[in-house]
């Protein structure tokens, strides 16, 4: 009994030292990064912006039914009156969705399969290649994999917008869409400076470096018809959680994903402060219900 304890003491041991090893070196990366925040009144300048966007959809790509609720993948499209688009996030395939189904539901099980409603690719159909501008909330693999899939549509001509924090500042869980950005088809245009950054031929989208969920986390805000849309990424997973300062919980925000919890509280307390006003509506990247509540409709190509 004595040895079976001595070796489970010390298994535990290696495990918590490795764990250490892998963890710690993120969780000091992210809390070393807060970028300054644009006033209100900066936002509230892109709604008086001349020959800004005219349209704004999500482009809904999959869900996973979860007891606690439906978690989407899916992208915004922005279109400008001379029809150029451009589209944040791009989701996944079916074969990247299925198997970031299944990691999932080692954590927590769902309540139903998968429903794949094609790449965001697929749902932009012949409107792809009116595609001339990307950018990512930040560079985890189910917001960044479908890069390769609007290559093979678009081809080149198009470029990926980055703040300088997102082009140079990875961990563990975004070097792989990181290598994905770089080993794409796409211009990288890094948008250096802080606060609100806006994007030359885009008027009316501005960019902001968030931090807190991962080191590149990254805000866009669009005006269109008198709204401000603020794309939040994954500072929260749910659009009630953001509202009512919410956290993640140890597990996630500990050990799953290394997180600046202290950050990410600020920016739910900012964020839900700027919803709060009547032009302007937060939208959390994988509430696709939330979404649409809002007001955001589901793109369908004409």
């Amino acid at each position: 009994m004595k040895w079976a304890f001595r070796i489970l003491i010390a298994t535990s041991t290696v495990l918590v030292v490795g764990l250490a090893i892998l963890l710690v070196p993120p969780h000091l990366q992210t809390r070393g990064i807060s970028p300054p925040l644009p006033t209100d009144d900066e936002l509230q300048a892109l709604l008086t912006v001349e020959d800004g966007p005219t349209q704004i959809h999500i482009v809904r790509s999959s869900q996973q039914p979860r007891p606690e609720f439906n978690l989407g993948h899916s992208a915004v499209v922005i279109e400008w009156p001379d029809g150029k688009l451009f589209v944040i996030d791009a989701a996944m395939d079916r074969e990247a969705t299925l198997e970031f189904a299944r990691t999932i539901a080692l954590v927590s099980p769902p309540k139903g399969p998968v429903q794949f409603h094609g790449t965001i690719a697929d749902r932009l159909g012949e409107a792809a290649p009116q595609i001339s501008g990307l950018g990512f909330t930040h560079l985890h693999i189910d917001h960044v994999q479908g890069i390769h899939d609007l290559c093979r549509v678009r081809g080149a001509g198009a470029s990926v917008y980055r703040t300088r924090l997102q082009a140079q500042e990875h961990n563990l869980h975004t070097r792989e869409g990181a290598a994905l950005v770089e080993e794409s088809c796409f211009e990288r245009i890094t948008l250096n400076g802080e606060g609100l950054l806006p994007v030359e031929g885009f008027p009316g989208l501005g960019v902001v470096a968030l931090a807190g969920h991962t080191p590149g986390s990254t805000l866009f805000a669009v005006a269109v018809d008198g709204k401000l849309w603020l794309m939040s990424g994954d500072i929260s997973n749910q659009k009630s959680m953001l509202l009512s300062n919410t956290g993640k919980g140890f597990f996630y925000s500990g050990l799953v994903v290394p997180e600046n919890t202290q950050r990410t509280e600020e920016l739910r307390l900012w964020l839900a402060r700027l919803d709060a006003r009547p032009d302007m509506e937060v939208i959390v990247s994988h509430d696709f219900a939330a979404a649409l509540a809002s007001g955001l409709e589901d793109f369908n190509p004409r």
